[in-house]
């Protein structure tokens, strides 16, 4: 609960210090690397997030988050084809997951399959219509289709959600 309030407070490293003690005293539990994990990828420390979420995998290989994290960082390495396979398997457990279809999405973008990518992420904006980075994500596979009209609509729904983000306006 420690863990959660400096997370709430936005103290990212104290929230680090309390889970890496939190892993010692259980180093079984799956949900605290996986938190862990977590904290890692976002503070950028891709090794030590492997291998957190790599623990929380070997203890249970369902875990949908550590899945969808390590899929996460595959495809941000360019390794569409493994993280699609990562992908699958939380498909099975969570099929009405967005950030899932989203990242489907995404890894079909990176293949250069439009068509496939515009499908997961329509079915990702169905699941959060308020999600600003599914928009986002719409719109970019819409420009490099040159279908402007559906990439303004989207980009425009995206900049109403996060006005402050610049690269918005510049897709726009």
């Amino acid at each position: 609960m420690l863990g959660k309030i400096h997370l709430l407070e936005g103290c990212m490293d104290k929230a680090v210090e309390v889970y890496k003690k939190a892993v010692e005293f259980s180093p079984e539990n799956t949900e605290l690397h996986t938190t862990l994990g977590l904290l890692y990828l976002q503070l950028g420390f891709y090794q030590k997030a492997f291998e957190h979420l790599g623990n929380a995998l070997s203890y249970d290989p369902t875990n949908y988050k550590a899945i969808l994290a390590a899929g996460s960082m595959m495809q941000t390495h360019g390794d569409f084809d493994v993280a699609l396979t990562k992908y699958r398997a939380v498909a099975c457990n969570v099929p009405e997951s967005a950030p899932l279809w989203n990242n489907i999405g995404m890894c079909f973008f990176g293949k250069k399959k439009y068509v496939a990518a515009i499908s997961c992420l329509k079915r990702a904006n169905y699941l959060a219509p308020f999600d600003w980075k599914i928009l986002h994500n719409l719109g970019l596979v819409h420009l490099a289709m040159q279908q402007y009209a559906s990439a303004f609509h989207f980009l425009s729904a995206a900049i109403n959600f996060q006005p402050k983000m610049g690269e918005l306006y510049m897709l726009l």
